[in-house]
C-alpha cells in the first residue's frame, strides 16, 4: 500500500486502526464520539484483503482504513446492527471505552460507521436508488473516491504478456460466409437519419427465418476486422501491443469483445452455437443445440417477453477482459460496458438498415454461457445479448 496515513489510533504501542489518505487528497474533519452513541455499519461498506492488510472501505467517500488489530475488526463487526457504543461493547472488543470511541470515530469519519440520521438517509432519495454493487462500481471506476491509479497505466507490462488481438482458433469446424458488396450497400442503404428515426426493438418475427446471407452481412457490418497493426508502448524497453480496427469504437483499439451466434432458426445454417471469427469472416461451430444452449435461448426469450420456440438467432457478446486490463487500470470493466453499448447501437442501426428485427436483451447468464461454450468464466465471459430475426408484421414494435 502506497497511500499515506492521515490518522492512527494506538493502544499500548500497538496500532489499532489507520486511516489512509483519500483519493481526492482532501483532509477529513475529526468528529469525536460521545459514550452511548448509536452506530451501524453503512450498507455501502466492505472489507477485503490488500497484500497482507485488512482494508475497510466504502463507496460513500474516498478514505479507506487499515484494520491493523483484531480488536478494531471486532469493534467494527459489532455494529452489523445499530447499537450503542458503551462500556459493555468496548469490553467485548477488549478495548478501554476511550480507545473504542477513538477507533469508532475514525470509522465514522471514513463513512464506514453511520449514525441514526445517516442510516435514514441511506434509505431515502437519492441514496435509496443505489444498490451496493452499483455505487461501488461507479465510485471505483472513476477517479476521486479511491486511492489507486486510473487509466492507461500498462500495469502488467513487466508481469504478463499482452493478450493477442485475435482469440485462438479453438473449433476446427468452420462455415465460410459471403462478404457483402460494400459499393452496393453504400448505394442502396437508407440514409442514417431515417435509420435512426425508425429504429425499434422488435420481438416478433416473420414466418420465414432469417437467412444465412443476412446473418453473414450483419456480422460483417458490425464485427469484421478491418485492419491490424502493432502500437509501440513508451518505456525503457521496446514493447508493443497488437491493435485492430472494427466498425464500432474501442478504447486503445484493443477490441476485447467477441461475438457468438446462438442459432435456433436460420435458413442455410444448422442450429447450434457458433463463434464469429472476425478476421476470416467465418463461423466456427462451437456445439450443436445442447441443454445449455436451449437454456440461453429460453432466458433470452423470457427477458424479451416472447416464446423460446420463436427465437431465431441470439448474438452473445463476450469480453476477453485481460485484453483491456493489461493496459487499463480501475476502468477496464467500465470500458467493457461502454464498448457493449457502442456495439449494441451499431447492431441496431445495421439490422434496421437491413430490414431485420433487432432487440437488445437486458441481461444474461454468464455461467450458463461458460457451460454452453466450454470457455472459462474468467477468461472470456458473456457481457451482452442481442436477439435477431426476420421482420414480420405481427406485434407492435417498441422503442
Amino acid at each position: 500500500m502506497s497511500s499515506l496515513a492521515t490518522r492512527q489510533v494506538v493502544a499500548d504501542g500497538v496500532p489499532l486502526i489507520t486511516m489512509l489518505e483519500g483519493g481526492d487528497g482532501q483532509p477529513v474533519a475529526r468528529q469525536p464520539l460521545e459514550p452511548g452513541s448509536t452506530l451501524a455499519i453503512s450498507r455501502f461498506a466492505w472489507i477485503r484483503r490488500e497484500g497482507g492488510a485488512v482494508i475497510a472501505e466504502t463507496s460513500l467517500g474516498p478514505h479507506a482504513v487499515v484494520l491493523e488489530d483484531p480488536r478494531a475488526q471486532t469493534l467494527l463487526l459489532a455494529f452489523a446492527a445499530p447499537r450503542r457504543l458503551d462500556a459493555d461493547l468496548a469490553e467485548q472488543s477488549r478495548l478501554p471505552l476511550e480507545t473504542a470511541l477513538e477507533v469508532a470515530a475514525v470509522l465514522r469519519e471514513a463513512s464506514l460507521l453511520i449514525d441514526g440520521e445517516q442510516a435514514v438517509a441511506e434509505e431515502q432519495p437519492p441514496l435509496a436508488a443505489w444498490e451496493f454493487h452499483d455505487l461501488l462500481f461507479h465510485a471505483r471506476s472513476r477517479p476521486g473516491r479511491h486511492r489507486g491509479p486510473s487509466g492507461g497505466t500498462f500495469r502488467f507490462l513487466d508481469r504478463l504478456a499482452p493478450t493477442p488481438a485475435l482469440p485462438p482458433e479453438r473449433w476446427p469446424e468452420t462455415v465460410a460466409l459471403e462478404r457483402p458488396n460494400f459499393e452496393q450497400l453504400e448505394r442502396d442503404d437508407p440514409p442514417l437519419a431515417r435509420v435512426q428515426s425508425v429504429r425499434r426493438s422488435i420481438r416478433h418475427y416473420g414466418d420465414d427465418p432469417i437467412g444465412m446471407a443476412q446473418l453473414s452481412e450483419f456480422l460483417f457490418r458490425v464485427g469484421r476486422v478491418e485492419d491490424y497493426w502493432e502500437t509501440p508502448i513508451p518505456g525503457p524497453q521496446p514493447n508493443s501491443i497488437a491493435c485492430v480496427a472494427k466498425p464500432y469504437p474501442s478504447a486503445g483499439s484493443l477490441y476485447e469483445l467477441e461475438l457468438y451466434a446462438a442459432v435456433l432458426a436460420c435458413d442455410g445454417l444448422e442450429p447450434g452455437l457458433y463463434h464469429y471469427e472476425a478476421a476470416a469472416h467465418r463461423l466456427a461451430r462451437v456445439s450443436p443445440v445442447t441443454v445449455e444452449l436451449e437454456g440461453l435461448l429460453s432466458q433470452g426469450a423470457a427477458r424479451m417477453g416472447t416464446a423460446a420456440s420463436s427465437m431465431q438467432v441470439m448474438i452473445v457478446i463476450t469480453a476477453r477482459f485481460a485484453r483491456l486490463a493489461w493496459k487499463y487500470e480501475a476502468i477496464a470493466y467500465e470500458l467493457v460496458l461502454k464498448h457493449v453499448g457502442a456495439l449494441l447501437q451499431t447492431m441496431y442501426l445495421v439490422s434496421t438498415a437491413m430490414g431485420l428485427a433487432p432487440c437488445a436483451i437486458g441481461a444474461g447468464d454468464s455461467d450458463l454461457f461458460a457451460r454452453a461454450s466450454g470457455i472459462a468464466y474468467y477468461e472470456e465471459s458473456a457481457v451482452g445479448e442481442f436477439a435477431l430475426g426476420s421482420r414480420g408484421s405481427a406485434g407492435a414494435p417498441a422503442r
